[in-house]
């Protein structure tokens, strides 16, 4: 318990009540052990702030931060990969280091 959080990002379309057509961008945490899930919708794509913002929102909602994150991989956070290593964007790189994720950031393969 409290070892890994997953992160990914999605988007779909939906239909309004009109039938006209919306397309809805998510970021979605998901704790290993119990599969416990938070969410964060949003009308517009995500940029790397929303990002740092929702993983905030994330952390309180799970009351903390587990030791090891892993994430698919995404221009959000990641510039490009290099033998397995995430790249991270000047944004991300910042946040990382601010919140002292030190090593706890892996890419999924």
């Amino acid at each position: 318990m409290g070892k890994q959080l997953q992160v990914d990002w999605g988007e779909t379309k939906q239909k309004t009540t009109d039938n006209k057509e919306n397309k809805l961008y998510l970021i979605a945490f998901v704790l290993a052990h119990s599969r416990q899930k938070y969410m964060e919708w949003q009308t517009r794509p995500f940029t790397s702030g929303d990002a740092i913002r929702c993983h905030e929102h994330a952390f309180q909602f799970y009351g903390g931060r587990t030791e090891e994150i892993v994430y698919d991989r995404d221009h959000l956070i990641e510039v490009s990969e290099n033998t397995a290593q995430l790249l991270l964007t000047t944004a991300f790189q910042q946040y990382v280091h601010e919140r002292k994720f030190n090593g706890s950031l892996v890419q999924k393969s």
